[in-house]
């Protein structure tokens, strides 16, 4: 196991709860927005009849996707009854099979569904060989520039001059060019198709931190562990938005499997106190942060955990370990000067290719003003200020952060003074921009650019069409269940759960509070969704085999069922009577409380967000019907 420290502590129950608190707090109320309303990317109409891209929002049924997971629920109840009558028919049980053999077929399982991941993801690379758009075409050309001897983009005003930043994923570019061919775009979306892989293989493996399902004996835990490994890579390949990223080259799927990889090698290195395993998460933090800066969120993720580790190894093991809680703070700092390393040694090879220097470029603070301001696309989004505050101040880094910070004074201010009407509708609907659109804005990343190639007409549909539109609603209800499994899973695993298998879920977290203050887009906040998707299916596991114990419970006439709930969902000193009445009048003010706030104004704007409300026909355009409608 992970933690062999004791898990009864003081310290250990308030880390925990803390944590567990804080994300049920952000998953519900993304699971409220994603119940109430739907966001897309859809379009406005100017007065001169042009169209302005801007993101909608129209109202959602709860009953509708409240149906959809009971249904769900249903549905893997009688999976399960069919599986116990007839799986062990087949002489499978866990005891007449061998701990290896039962390793040697999950294996087996993990790379079909690995190869067939490849294998859908290469199609679709091939049958749309869709050109570089949008800030991808910027970085790409950039890249093949380079090739070409043109170093341009390091001129004032230039890309690179602005965004220095962003020469790590140019210079990742420019060298795959060498190896597929100078413009070869869809070599390098290949290349993308391999971190996918690696991606889903990551968060299959680190599912496995989840341990025994419950109400279970450890008897056959490899035969579990691979039956919750399977149905995560399945719900991977039914949650198609990240797939659908490996013609995006932005860094995205090679950040994120890069980061991934550094917190698979720290579970590793709690699990086994191998210091090969802090060289290898090193590596992979500096070489996703010089891809992508955002990447730096995983790194203080892993950082809290190892402090945590080390606290509990130096005060509440049985034996005061303080060489492997040394190693643990020392970790950090590997990490630490990992990214210092990769990020110099990318920056001197920039430079020596380009013969120039590389600006300091913008002030990361106006990215915090432009996220906290109103934008054409949505609250928080790209809408010029970082380019204009630093074209205004002549690129001076002290005048523009100066100017940034007397702007972003004002908008708190401003929001202090009127939380109600701006500050948290402002949030609210940031918070929906960015999280909300189930499909994580993938069609429409897709949507407008070139093809070197035929696009099939089914597949045209898909992004364009009909089809985009039965895509959307069900990436919609798949959402709210991948929302309510996590809560589910929160809830059901507080106790038995280690502390250490939420360190993807501090990842998201830290996403999270962090775009909730930065720039804006669906874009950015997928890879912090995705690693949601093991936690949600885990919580499935639970909730069916919780159902299960209390049905055959209930039809024994045995008291336990009840019991059972009742201890897995009131805190202890709410199981007595007093506390129970105490419980039911809680949940009976806190329903009554929700169903007032239904009717207020501020729930219309914060949740239940509607643009139909306001003259636009964002239905329509959401489901192509009238004068939206597509000919596919």
């Amino acid at each position: 196991m992970i933690n062999e420290t004791k898990q009864d502590h003081v310290f250990y129950r308030i880390v925990n709860g803390m944590i567990r608190l804080l994300l049920a707090g952000a998953v519900f109320l993304l699971f409220l927005h994603s119940i109430f309303s739907t966001s897309f990317v859809g379009r406005l109409i100017r007065e001169d009849g042009s169209e302005q891209e801007r993101t909608l929002n129209i109202t959602d049924s709860p009953l509708r996707h409240l149906m959809v997971f009971f249904l769900l629920t249903a549905a893997l109840l009688a999976g399960r009854k069919l599986w116990n009558v007839f799986g062990m028919k087949k002489n499978d049980h866990p005891s007449m099979r061998g701990e290896k053999e039962q390793a040697a077929r999950g294996n087996r399982i993990f790379w079909g569904l690995t190869f067939l991941t490849v294998v859908l993801a290469v199609s679709y690379v091939g049958m749309t060989q869709f050109y570089p758009g949008s800030d991808p075409a910027k970085v790409y050309e950039t890249a093949m520039q380079w090739r070409q001897g043109d170093f341009s983009s390091f001129d004032e005003e230039a890309y690179l001059f602005c965004y220095p930043f962003q020469s790590g994923i140019v210079l990742f570019l420019y060298l795959l060019s060498f190896l597929f061919g100078e413009g070869n775009f869809v070599g390098i979306q290949l290349v993308n198709v391999v971190f996918l892989a690696v991606i889903y293989g990551l968060l299959v493996k680190l599912s496995g931190l989840f341990g025994v399902a419950a109400g279970e004996s450890t008897e056959g835990f490899e035969k579990r562990r691979m039956g919750l490994q399977t149905a995560v890579y399945l719900v991977f390949l039914l949650w198609v938005p990240l797939a659908f990223y490996v013609t995006y080259l932005y860094g995205i799927l090679p950040g994120m499997a890069l980061s991934l990889g550094a917190v698979y090698f720290a579970q590793r290195y709690m699990a086994l106190r191998r210091l090969r395993y802090v060289a290898a998460a090193s590596l992979c933090m500096g070489l996703a942060t010089v891809i992508k800066m955002n990447c730096l969120i995983y790194l203080i993720a892993i950082a809290c955990f190892l402090v945590y580790d080390a606290i509990s190894l130096f005060f509440f093991s049985d034996e005061r370990r303080w060489k492997e809680g040394a190693a643990s703070l020392l970790f950090i700092v590997c990490m630490g000067l990992g990214v210092a390393c990769c990020t110099e040694v990318s920056n001197a090879a920039v430079e020596r290719i380009a013969g120039q220097e590389l600006s300091e470029g913008e002030v990361m603070l106006s990215w915090v003003v432009m996220g906290m301001q109103e934008a054409p696309l949505g609250p928080g989004g790209y809408n010029g200020y970082i380019s204009n505050v630093f074209t205004e101040n002549h690129y001076d880094q002290e005048l523009t952060a100066q100017a940034s910070m007397e702007e972003l004074q004002k908008i708190l201010t401003g929001m202090l003074k009127d939380p109600v009407g701006k500050g948290i509708p402002f949030l609210a609907r940031k918070t929906a921009f960015q999280w909300n659109d189930p499909t994580f804005i993938c069609l429409d990343r897709t949507r407008g650019r070139k093809s070197g190639t035929q696009v099939p007409e089914w597949l045209i549909s898909s992004i364009y069409g009909r089809g985009s539109v039965r895509l959307s609603i069900a990436l919609n209800y798949m959402q709210t269940c991948i929302l309510l499994g996590m809560l589910l899973y929160l809830l059901l695993r507080w106790r038995k759960g280690n502390l250490y298998e939420l360190m993807g879920a501090v990842v998201f977290l830290g996403g999270y509070l962090f775009h909730l203050f930065w720039e804006s887009s669906a874009s950015y906040t997928i890879p912090y969704f995705v690693l949601l998707i093991p936690y949600a299916v885990c919580g499935m596991a639970e909730w069916v085999s919780f159902l299960e114990r209390i049905w055959v419970r209930l039809r024994r006439g045995e008291s336990g069922g009840v019991g059972e709930a009742r201890k897995l969902l009131l805190p202890t000193g709410w199981r007595e009577k007093p506390g129970r009445v105490f419980a039911a009048a809680a949940i009976f003010v806190f329903c009554l409380l929700v169903l007032a706030f239904t009717r207020t104004n501020l729930f219309h704007r914060t949740l239940a967000l509607d643009d139909d409300r306001q003259g636009i026909d964002a239905s329509a355009q959401f489901y192509q019907t009238g004068s939206w409608e597509k000919p596919y």
